[in-house]
């Protein structure tokens, strides 16, 4: 049930598995659009797999819960539980669900793979009228988005949830479900099932959070924070992944996990002053940046700022709670133009982020800029013509917000550099940038042509 990042990939997986998959949503241009044999969203691999699942007959895109649940040996849950207005979970999505299930499949196996806040549990099997609680599973799922096919079909682990951690009919379901699957197969109670799921994301993020903390830290005092975090990483007791320093991190699992787990705490009574930490630095640091470039520029107010990358990290097209969003909206309001481009996301997709434009090429973004912004690291901006893209500039000044490039290639390109974790370099005045680009265009026969700022939306280039 459900046909969104985690919904798809997990249907069009099972059925590389070789079961028979009904895959319902309710969203009449998502339907179309999977009916159509194309995939609403960006995930690599994913439009492949799904076009065979389809071609196989072993995927069925359907948009009514009466033809898809009726017969099924089991249901699985992948609907949302987005954060609402006051910050808490809302499971309308799961209740709805849930309904279905107990009007069309009341005596499938339900297993739910959508991330439940603690204590979600308790109020599944009275939703569903279920008085056997051995017919349901908690599976939470692992994906991340950007690798998400090959996360479910190499998982690390598979944690099955029920209700006093002991095998039943659901577990059992599960086993038989990913039983080609080479995996550590860990059964628990529900309770335990649910914090597996929390913490492990909510670990990630305090990670991404004291390594942003590190690398402020050796700007300050000259460190530099890639040999840190090579020489801290070669520990096999930390490890070196999510030891990536940026402008913060963002999705949906992450920051909603945090947050709902301080809030929980909170509810319980039990301080979580580090975890508390975690969700005011990730939420303030696009603005701390903003603050540091404004500082390095003079102002913000009428300048020309290129942003490359706008979801929240690369090989998605997911904008939600993407920092590179906040930092875009952070620069808006204090009066700046800004331009952007993305690989994958659509223009539609961020229309409503009021005043920001887009252009189809990163030479529109870097024409006339005071400052270009790597906000997500997408492998082809690391292969930029980037002599080239300096000349096109106002001033070049490139902030690396993801250290996805090598300074001395970028310097060596006639670019001022800064970035995350390294003490800020001068900047030249934007009098002498014009003059060298106009002595370097002319040379090789190149025109300068300006890109109309006219109000937000596309920008030809």
């Amino acid at each position: 049930m459900g046909a969104g990042y985690v919904g798809l990939v997990t249907a069009a997986c099972l059925a590389r598995l070789g079961h028979d998959v009904a895959c319902l949503e309710v969203a009449p241009e998502r339907l179309e659009a999977l009916r159509a044999g194309r995939v609403p969203f960006h995930e690599p691999g994913l439009a492949e797999l799904v076009a065979e699942g389809i071609e196989a007959g072993r995927l069925r895109p359907v948009g009514d819960a009466a033809r898809a649940l009726p017969g099924a040996d089991a249901v699985l849950v992948c609907v949302g539980t987005p954060l609402d207005g006051t910050g808490v979970a809302d499971l309308s999505q799961i209740r709805s669900a849930c309904r279905d299930i107990a009007e069309h499949a009341p005596q499938a196996v339900v297993l739910l793979r959508s991330t439940l806040p603690l204590g979600a549990w308790a109020e599944i099997g009275r939703w569903m009228g279920r008085q056997d609680a051995g017919q349901l599973a908690l599976n939470p799922e692992f994906l991340r988005q950007g690798t998400a096919v090959s996360d479910f079909l190499a998982p690390t682990r598979i944690v099955i949830g029920t209700p006093d951690g002991q095998e039943t009919q659901a577990s059992s379901t599960v086993r038989q479900i990913y039983a080609t699957l080479e995996s550590p197969i860990l059964v628990t109670d529900f309770a335990s099932a649910e914090m597996i799921k929390n913490a492990a994301n909510v670990f990630l993020a305090a990670k991404l959070t004291f390594i942003n903390e590190i690398a402020d830290l050796c700007a300050s005092y000259g460190a530099d924070i890639g040999d840190v975090v090579t020489g801290i990483g070669l520990d096999p007791r930390i490890g070196g992944s999510y030891l990536r320093p940026g402008i913060g991190f963002g999705g949906s699992c992450l920051p909603k996990e945090l947050a709902n787990i301080v809030r929980l705490g909170e509810a319980a009574g039990v301080d979580l002053p580090m975890l508390q930490g975690a969700v005011a630095d990730n939420a303030a640091r696009p603005a701390n940046i903003v603050d540091r470039l404004e500082g390095r520029l003079g102002r913000l107010r009428g300048r020309r700022v290129g942003m490359l990358g706008l979801s929240f990290k690369p090989h998605t097209d997911d904008l939600r709670d993407s920092p590179a969003i906040a930092m875009a909206k952070a620069m808006l309001e204090r009066g700046a133009q800004v331009i952007a481009h993305d690989p994958v996301v659509r223009l539609e997709a961020t229309k409503r982020v009021e005043g920001l434009q887009r252009s189809a090429s990163v030479e529109g973004i870097c024409r006339d800029a005071d400052l270009v912004l790597l906000a997500t690291e997408w492998p082809e901006y690391e292969e930029l013509d980037w002599p080239r893209l300096a000349t096109l500039t106002r001033r070049a000044v490139l902030f690396d917000g993801r250290r996805a490039l090598h300074p001395a290639t970028i310097r060596a390109a006639g670019w001022s550099m800064l970035g995350i974790g390294r003490a800020d370099e001068p900047i030249a005045e934007p009098e002498r940038r014009e003059r060298r680009a106009t002595l370097t265009t002319t040379s090789r026969h190149w025109e300068r042509v300006p890109v109309p700022l006219a109000g937000a939306g596309a920008v030809s280039s």
